[in-house]
């Protein structure tokens, strides 16, 4: 079995999952909740939060990681269907996003291996680091005349969920958020295709759309599964 990703020590490491109980570091309660199954170790009110409250709070997030990947594939599709068929050299634009240095899991598999804390920790990354784009589609008037309204209103409605997804996260997980930006501002790892977006050569600004849509469906897809599998734990209907 594959070993699972740590960010201990803000380095890229690598430990097996020794224990069926892992580690989740909550904001304000240091509460511990284990997979699978709950232990008795783990009941409801042992550390301050109870689990109802925590299964409520994780069962809005997978509601919003679910609709921000929706809303990202279809922002790729109608893209894909209107610009990229006759464009074969697209295929492999996902090389070139900007969140492949962080290398996170694609399989659900390898995903399922990774402590709660380290799943926690993939999606405020992943979400740090899309915001920015998010944001410039959503407010920036020169990209008006190059995306239909669809895209548009898709792209305004996935900003609003990522603010939300993100603002609970970082809510329960407070302690991990300046850790997660240290680490990010060091590999200098951001998002800046806004050039390439506002490009005055057609075929420059298109692929770049393409690539900027495929990742993010893509990337959305991870956050989605790694918010599903916490919420899994919490709920303990695996």
């Amino acid at each position: 079995m594959a070993p699972a990703p740590s960010f201990h020590g803000h380095q890229w490491t690598y430990n097996p999952v020794r224990v069926s109980c892992l580690l989740l570091l909550l904001v304000m309660s240091n509460v511990l909740l284990c997979q699978g199954n709950v232990c008795p170790s783990c009941g409801p009110d042992v550390f301050g939060v109870p689990l109802k409250f925590l299964r409520k709070t994780f069962s809005r997030a997978s509601i919003l990681s679910h609709d921000m990947h929706n809303l990202s594939t279809i922002m790729f599709n109608e893209f894909d269907e209107k610009y990229s068929q006759s464009k074969p050299e697209y295929i492999n634009a996902t090389n070139d996003c900007h969140t492949n240095a962080l290398h996170a899991p694609e399989e659900r598999e390898k995903a399922r291996q990774m402590t709660n804390e380290d799943l926690t920790k993939w999606i405020l990354m992943l979400q740090y680091l899309w915001r920015d784009a998010l944001y410039d589609l959503v407010h920036d008037l020169q990209f008006g005349k190059n995306l239909s309204d669809t895209i548009l209103s898709n792209a305004r409605e996935n900003f609003k969920k990522l603010h939300k997804l993100q603002t609970i996260i970082e809510r329960r997980f407070s302690q991990i958020v300046v850790p997660v930006r240290l680490m990010l501002a060091k590999d200098l790892i951001y998002w800046q295709e806004l050039s390439s977006l506002v490009s005055s050569n057609e075929d420059i600004r298109h692929f770049a759309f393409y690539n900027l849509f495929k990742c993010l469906s893509r990337d959305s897809r991870k956050v989605d599964m790694y918010t599903k599998i916490l919420a899994c734990r919490i709920s303990d209907e695996c």
